[in-house]
């Protein structure tokens, strides 16, 4: 299930669907409106074949060494009480929602179909799956997430956090990053893009600000 998913969607010839990003799904119709432009049909491949050569691919280096781990799935809002009885922890590694820029659960619309949901995308009330367009409440659902994750982790622990450089979603980032760890060094360091983004695809030129990774180290961290 997981090697369908991965390549559900992504460049035509090397996934199941038509011309799309691995990333990210557009809109149906936008999409099928695009395809039809370009005249693109979805590719002819035997998927067994398909799916043994990344297979195969994947592990030709042996199977990856595990340990034992705890996953929770769910809203990161809501599950963090359930998270600190784990803890505490020595490093989280995040990358919150950029805001205003794309609704991630829309965006995966494809891979949720076939995971049993509606066949078309739909608008969600669930106010952490949407595009995050409200200031307020995306500032709060930062400190939140941030605030409660401060008291999980050790003075010795690092954090590591990807996010949108444009202007509000990185200082947003860093303000609440800053109050929920007072006493941490704070570095930034600058990750523009070297390629077009997945939007690029479909005719959207406008330059992008890039991304920035922002790394905290605890103040008893050697």
């Amino acid at each position: 299930m997981a090697f369908i998913l991965i390549y559900l969607h992504g460049k035509r010839e090397a996934s199941f669907s038509n011309q799309m990003r691995q990333s990210k799904a557009m809109a149906p119709d936008y999409s099928v409106s695009w395809w039809l432009r370009k005249r693109l049909t979805p590719p002819r491949l035997d998927p067994e074949q398909f799916l043994l050569r990344r297979v195969r691919w994947r592990y030709k280096a042996g199977r990856p060494e595990v340990t034992p781990a705890c996953f929770l799935l769910g809203d990161s809002a809501i599950l963090m009480p359930r998270l600190a009885k784990h803890g505490p922890f020595d490093f989280m590694l995040t990358s919150p929602p950029y805001y205003g820029v794309a609704n991630y659960y829309y965006d995966q619309w494809l891979r949720l179909w076939m995971l049993g949901e509606a066949p078309q995308p739909v608008c969600n009330a669930d106010p952490h799956k949407g595009k995050f367009h409200d200031r307020t409440s995306y500032r709060t659902l930062l400190g939140k997430v941030f605030g409660e994750a401060s008291n999980m982790l050790r003075r010795s622990g690092h954090v590591y956090v990807r996010t949108d450089a444009r202007q509000f979603t990185y200082e947003t980032t860093v303000e609440t990053l800053r109050e929920a760890f007072p006493k941490w060094r704070l570095r930034t360091t600058a990750r523009p893009f070297s390629r077009p983004t997945q939007t690029a695809l479909f005719g959207d030129d406008d330059e992008k600000p890039g991304e920035k990774d922002i790394i905290l180290t605890g103040p008893a961290a050697s």
